[in-house]
């Protein structure tokens, strides 16, 4: 494998973006970058300021002053979505990213590559280090814990930027400029439990769903890819109808914007039924292998024999809760078929046995504010029926499309000046920070640019090298012409 990304052209990006797969980043483990960053500004003889909820933002005077130019936000956030492979021992507090060359791609080791947002970081980063490009007074907007709950965003108050242009460096597809994004709200649900003395005469299995294909769960949901907790979840009520069982645990799934590619049950049940149900399995996996066959054709679904758990959740909430956690809506809502992409949606994201609850995180993201709460509402009234304690939390406004953008007219100009062809304007279902932004500075125009990733928020993740290129050629000419 090349692991020498940062020969990578152009390299003032590429050392940048090298420099930040070496610093372990995760959501909410965030010291170490955030000193990286005031370390970066200090060494470029920058003013910048951490601000209360943690966010940096470093500021650079003007570099020309013979045109009128606007003052410019450039804006990325420092955090990272920690996924790897189930075999993978990666510790994404510890351990740096293993980015390598994969032909045209640079992709990591069985972990998410941190290209969201890193590149956008690092293309922010390089623009502050340039000696060449020409701009007005520029501040550098990089906010904390986007991945997890938009904190960074929702703790932005008073001054602390100050620019007239938002350009949000998050988008993935080189030839395309994002005007409008999905908002969100996450639907937590606890479920209390309680534990008795298992039946005589029964064998504990585990039952492993794995090796899905997953992804982000707004850019990717439409795809009709696997969801391994709804996957389980259907079998477990297909065991209850045909055999019935003692549910001793459930868990899958790591973020609530991450759709789960593995989810395992433990399950006791009456030895002379051991075969039967086996076989019954096998035959859910032939017919799950057969329906995901083009999106997740590495699905595996595992049975093994295990050590006898003696305790097992109480039969009643047992049964209610893997019904509830089976029709619960996951997946696309609605889909915008002007723009090609989804509307509204549901992802459960998270589900987790704990000594005395149960606990589901989700996540439902719309374009408009109205479904997006009918959408959690109805993940919530799934529980909500059987007696679990409900949570929404962490709404955020999505990011309408303004078309009339001056920002929006530059970028199309300079585009089709370099490259010889028109950019696509569109939306994406993803969620972008601009909106909360906006709210709190309804003045600014923004748009949103980036290199072409594919495959965010999974081990799969990867980002095209000239394509990293070609970004920072129109994002340094962008900004000397707004």
């Amino acid at each position: 494998m090349d692991r020498n990304i940062a020969k990578l052209e152009p390299q003032i990006v590429w050392g940048y973006f090298h420099q930040l797969t070496q610093i372990p980043r995760p959501s909410k483990k965030e010291d170490k970058v955030r000193a990286y960053l005031i370390e970066t500004a200090k060494t470029l003889g920058l003013d910048y300021t951490v601000t209360k909820i943690g966010n940096v933002v470093i500021r650079k005077k003007a570099t020309d002053s013979s045109k009128p130019r606007k003052k410019i936000i450039l804006q990325a956030h420092m955090d990272m979505v920690p996924a790897k492979g189930k075999e993978s021992k990666h510790n994404f507090e510890t351990d740096p990213i293993d980015a390598y060359i994969d032909g045209e791609w640079v992709t990591a080791n069985d972990t998410t590559l941190g290209a969201d947002n890193g590149m956008g970081v690092a293309m922010a980063l390089a623009v502050l280090s340039s000696k060449d490009i020409k701009h007005n007074d520029l501040e550098v907007l990089i906010t904390t814990d986007e991945e997890a709950g938009m904190t960074g965003a929702f703790g932005i108050i008073g001054d602390e930027v100050t620019g007239e242009v938002l350009l949000n460096l998050d988008s993935e597809e080189d030839d395309e400029v994002c005007i409008g994004c999905a908002g969100g709200i996450n639907t937590n649900v606890t479920y209390p439990i309680s534990r008795e003395v298992a039946a005589p005469n029964q064998q504990t299995l585990k039952i492993e769903l794995k090796d899905l294909f997953s992804g982000h769960s707004g850019v990717d949901i439409p795809l009709g890819r696997a969801n391994a907790i709804k996957e389980m979840a259907h079998l477990l009520v297909a065991l209850d109808l045909e055999f019935g069982f003692q549910l001793v645990s459930i868990s899958g799934g790591k973020l609530r914007n991450v759709i789960p590619a593995y989810c395992e049950a433990y399950i006791n049940i009456a030895k002379d039924k051991v075969q039967q149900i086996k076989q019954f399995i096998s035959n859910f996996e032939r017919d799950l292998v057969q329906e995901f066959s083009e999106t997740d054709p590495n699905l595996k679904l595992v049975v093994l024999d295990v050590d006898y758990a003696e305790k097992v959740i109480y039969p009643t909430q047992a049964r209610q809760f893997i019904y509830a956690l089976d029709s619960a809506y996951n997946g696309v809502w609605r889909m915008n078929n002007k723009l090609g992409i989804a509307e509204t949606s549901s992802n459960i994201g998270v589900v987790s046995t704990h000594d005395d609850h149960l606990k589901v995180i989700t996540l439902q993201r719309s374009a408009m504010h109205a479904p997006k709460i009918k959408a959690a509402n109805a993940v919530a009234a799934a529980f909500r029926q059987i007696g679990a304690r409900i949570e929404h939390s962490d709404c955020y406004p999505g990011w309408q499309p303004n078309t009339q953008s001056p920002a929006l007219a530059v970028v199309k100009e300079v585009y089709q000046e370099l490259f010889n062809e028109e950019i696509h304007v569109g939306a994406t279902h993803g969620g972008l920070e601009c909106g909360l932004i906006i709210d709190k500075f309804p003045t600014l125009d923004a748009i949103s640019i980036g290199a072409t990733i594919r495959f965010p928020h999974s081990p799969s993740e990867k980002v095209n090298i000239k394509s990293v290129a070609k970004n920072w050629k129109l994002l340094s000419n962008l900004i000397e012409r707004l």
